[in-house]
């Protein structure tokens, strides 16, 4: 930094220092000495910037952030829409508006509110996201789980060193397929009769019918799925029929049997 230097009214000489411009220098301490001084290494040049200058250096606060987006794992067998033992957990405490997962050069798929498979989706705060890694994708503790938002990368982590949901064991995830029983209630409406329960996989489309009998009914259903239920209804007297909306059912149970009753 350079000085002026003059002599005041008595004749003595008076050096000035110019105020200087503050500069902006990114860069990382390279290491700090024994009598307390700090060595910085630039992060790129800055041609202004001299041995000698005067510098402020701004340090973050002690306490660690906390982190804005995590990752968990969860083992469990799904079969649709394709073939998967695990599953990527995304969460965030801030908004990704287009949020990606990696396994090393492999980009898994989420599903949507509409259990549609997509490999980008949005992420809202506090949300999460269900990224699967396809059965036929090998992964290792060694792995790298890369998390995007578009083309920029927000976190990378091995994913051995990941949590996992709950215990990792197989006998929760036994159970491919799942009886499912219950009660339609109202049993009936005004000339209006109940005839069949349909659930459709929100992720494939596939539809199992189960018919209703004395206000009951059941049904075998493949587990870790979505499914749309509707009631179709006959007009008595007639042969006019209909669709009645009754909600959805996320089946992901342990046990063989699952009672599931509806109102339509």
């Amino acid at each position: 930094m350079s000085s002026d230097t003059d002599r005041d009214e008595s004749g003595r000489t008076k050096t000035t220092v110019p105020e200087s411009t503050p500069m902006v220098q990114e860069g990382i301490v390279e290491r700090v000495t024994g009598a307390g001084k700090v060595v910085v290494e630039p992060a790129g040049e800055n041609a202004d910037l001299k041995v000698g200058d005067e510098v402020m250096i701004v340090t973050s606060s002690t306490k660690k952030p906390e982190h804005e987006v995590t990752l968990e794992t969860l083992k469990a067998r799904v079969t649709s829409p394709f073939p998967s033992n695990w599953t990527i957990i995304v969460r965030a405490n801030r908004r990704i508006d287009r949020c990606s997962v990696y396994t090393d050069a492999t980009q898994l798929r989420a599903l949507d509110s509409d259990g549609v498979s997509r490999s980008e989706l949005p992420l809202p705060p506090e949300g999460v996201l269900n990224f699967r890694i396809p059965e036929n994708v090998n992964v290792s503790n060694e792995s790298i789980v890369e998390v995007r938002d578009g083309d920029r990368s927000v976190l990378w982590e091995k994913f051995g060193s990941i949590g996992a949901t709950m215990t990792t064991k197989e006998e929760p995830y036994a159970t491919e397929k799942v009886t499912i029983s219950g009660k339609l209630s109202p049993l009936n409406k005004v000339d209006v009769h109940r005839s069949n329960v349909v659930f459709t996989n929100a992720a494939t489309g596939r539809k199992f019918s189960a018919a209703v009998t004395n206000g009951q009914y059941s049904v075998l259903l493949p587990n870790h799925e979505s499914y749309r239920v509707s009631v179709i209804w006959d007009m008595t007297p007639g042969t006019q029929t209909s669709t009645a909306q009754a909600g959805t059912l996320n089946l992901n149970v342990n046990t063989q049997a699952y009672t599931f009753d509806i109102s339509w």
